[in-house]
Order: structure tokens, then sequence, then C-alpha cells
């Protein structure tokens, strides 16, 4: 699959950063703030592209994937939970350990680049089986060195983690694309969730809940 982004390149002092986002809006997803768990509700496609996303965060040690999602309407108002989407989100590898309260200041520093096309495919992002092993591996090692740290900033929820975390919790996001209407639920379907009880996240209490919209 092809996805398409714009990439931005912004300075704040010495340090340069690299700022992706998807060139169209994601019209089809909102994030809202139900502390203490963050709730992503969204549609297929929007599901689809988010995954994308997630996975060329594993990969892209030096970048900053921004979603902005903040005022999106869903699609789908009378079987949402949510009125509007109250927050963008930033995925970002821990290695590059950018400080979100810096994140409002290096938003109004970007300068766009040339809009580029990035390959993925769904058949890369580890199975159920696969995520498992990875949940083990990471209790074999430090619980939170592929754990995913989670921060509030400037109306935008912050997901700094490894590459491993990364890459487990994108079957979750792809899952919500590929799972079929749940017939029992009449309005929203399917709901999956990175729990902490799975070693996703390094801060008891922090998580993010996904709900498929038809």
């Amino acid at each position: 699959m092809n996805l398409k982004v714009r990439v931005y390149q912004g300075r704040l002092g010495a340090d340069q950063y690299r700022v992706v986002r998807p060139a169209k809006p994601v019209t089809g997803a909102v994030l809202v703030n139900n502390n203490p768990w963050f709730v992503l509700e969204l549609n297929a496609d929007a599901a689809f592209t988010i995954t994308g996303l997630w996975m060329l965060a594993a990969r892209s040690r030096h970048t900053l994937i921004h979603l902005p999602l903040r005022g999106n309407t869903p699609p789908e108002p009378s079987l949402a939970t949510v009125t509007v989407g109250e927050l963008d989100l930033v995925l970002s590898h821990r290695d590059l350990q950018f400080a979100p309260n810096r994140w409002k200041q290096l938003r109004h520093h970007l300068r766009t680049e040339a809009p580029h096309t990035i390959a993925w495919n769904p058949n890369n992002v580890p199975t159920w089986d696969e995520v498992q092993e990875l949940n083990r591996q990471a209790r074999r090692r430090s619980f939170r060195r592929d754990s995913f740290r989670q921060r509030l900033h400037a109306h935008t929820l912050f997901m700094l983690g490894s590459a491993v975390a990364i890459r487990r919790t994108a079957r979750y996001v792809l899952d919500m694309a590929l799972r079929r209407p749940n017939p029992s639920h009449p309005g929203t379907y399917h709901s999956a969730t990175g729990h902490p009880a799975d070693g996703h996240f390094a801060t008891p209490g922090q998580g993010i809940y996904l709900i498929r919209w038809r």
C-alpha cells in the first residue's frame, strides 16, 4: 500500500527536527482524553492510514509522526461516544528524546518540503502470535525499555516508545481496519486496548482505547 505524506523540517536552537504528517487530513478519527485513558475512535480508512504511520514511526528513529485530529467531527455522530476530537496525536521513537513541552514552539518553525509517497505492507505488521512473543521478550528484558510513555501537552497526546513498543501495538490499530462489524453492537463495533497489563505502557493507568466505527 502507498501512503502519501508531507515532510516538514524545523529547528529549535541547535536541534533539527523532521515531522511527517499525512498528505490529506485523516477525517475518520477523533482522539479524546477520557482520564486516565485516551480514546481513539476511527473508521476503517482512518485505521489503515494510521497503521501505516504507526509502522513508519517504528522504523524512523529521528522523526515525529504527527496526526492532526483535533476538531474532527465523527463521521457517524449518532454512533460516536464523543462530539468532536479534542487532541492531536504524535508518535515518536524514544531515541529522539523529544521534549513534548517544545512541541508548540516547533510547530511555529516548521517549513514544508516536497510531498513523499511511502510504501508499506500490512503483512509486515506483527501477527497476534508475534505480538505475544514480543510481549514475552519485553518482559524478559527491562519492562520500561520496550514500553510507551504518554505525555499530554498543547492539546496533543505524545506516545514515545521503542521500535518494539510501536511495532507490537500497530497490530491493534490494523485490527480496527480489518475487523468486521459486530452485529451484537449496532452502534460502535469491536474495541481494542493497549493495556498496561500487556506491558505496553511504562506508567500504570496509562493506555489508549480504540473503537471502530462502521
